[in-house]
């Protein structure tokens, strides 16, 4: 007030103010304080003309704004602490690959590329690990649902996969157990998969499939989807079996895993999206490194989901 008063009646400059006023009944107002100096001809002060208004409203509003605004700041951290850990989960369940992952082979590559907006973090996977009879388990699968509930529920069904393989059980079998658990041991989780067991000695694939995109095998210079064996997503029903199928690869024989982002369009056109990605795997690239990045280079998705690819080859 002191500042208010010198600028209007000691420099004679129009001043505003905003002030708290306690009433003598203890109710607290705010007042907005405008005033200007009123000189005559000489120069000399004579009045001081001006206006106030109570704004107490409007200052109730600001408080109000500004907890709206730290509340929204603070949810805000909170969501953007979710996509940390759920992203975390997910590079924490993503296997180091190394080449080959046993001394038999095979040479196995891998690309894994997140949903460009963070709050989509998904639930795709994949899964690489030699078993102790030298066979190797192949898994891909992709958890509907993104954000904590789908990396958590990515972490449950892959970790429970690796365990039930030790059993030395086919893959078929392995996605029933899955199933089950999908079913009992989670909440609502549903998902796709597929899973194989590669014989590096035989050089074949035993695989089964639940409601997954088909596994590609290029060879010979051409790429074909491989016809999947019956088998529902998981977390679907209650009790279900899983059909099984088997393939033998050659030496040069590449082996495409990879989970639906791949191929995913908008207009829904997967059948045509499965054709362009037959058309780029058949291209022959040096290298399964070159060949997963040629594949991601051909951009044959327009959404934004999460990519998982893996590259089998043979040794």
């Amino acid at each position: 007030m002191r500042r208010f008063l010198r600028t209007v009646l000691h420099q004679r400059e129009e001043s505003a103010v905003t002030f708290r006023l306690r009433r003598a009944d203890g109710v607290v107002r705010h007042l907005r304080l405008v005033a200007e100096p009123v000189c005559d001809a000489s120069g000399p002060l004579v009045a001081v003309r001006g206006a106030y208004q109570d704004i107490s409203r409007l200052s109730w509003t600001e408080v109000a704004l500004a907890a709206t605004q730290d509340s929204l700041a603070s949810a805000e951290e909170q969501a953007a602490e979710r996509r940390r850990l759920a992203r975390q989960l997910q590079r924490a369940i993503m296997p180091p690959t190394v080449q080959p992952v046993s001394r038999a082979g095979p040479r196995v590559a891998v690309r894994y590329r997140p949903a460009e907006e963070d709050q989509r973090v998904g639930g795709d996977w994949y899964d690489a690990v030699v078993l102790p009879d030298d066979r190797v388990l192949l898994m891909v699968g992709d958890i509907a649902g993104h954000g904590i509930a789908g990396a958590t529920g990515m972490v449950v069904l892959c970790n429970a996969l690796r365990g039930l393989a030790i059993t030395g059980a086919g893959p078929g079998r392995l996605l029933s157990w899955r199933n089950t658990v999908a079913c009992c041991l989670t909440e609502q989780v549903t998902a796709t998969v597929v899973c194989g067991l590669f014989d590096p000695v035989a050089r074949t694939l035993c695989w089964a499939n639940a409601g997954h995109m088909p596994p590609v095998l290029v060879g010979g210079g051409k790429a074909e989807a491989l016809t999947p064996p019956d088998g529902l997503l998981l977390g679907a029903v209650d009790e279900a079996s899983y059909e099984e199928t088997r393939h033998e690869l050659r030496p040069q024989d590449i082996l495409l895993m990879y989970t639906d982002g791949l191929i995913e369009r908008r207009d829904g056109n997967i059948d045509q999206a499965l054709r362009s990605l037959l058309t780029a795997a058949g291209r022959a690239v040096d290298g399964l490194e070159d060949y997963l990045d040629h594949l991601l280079s051909c951009d044959i998705a327009d959404t934004d989901d999460d990519i998982c690819l893996v590259a089998v080859q043979p040794t």
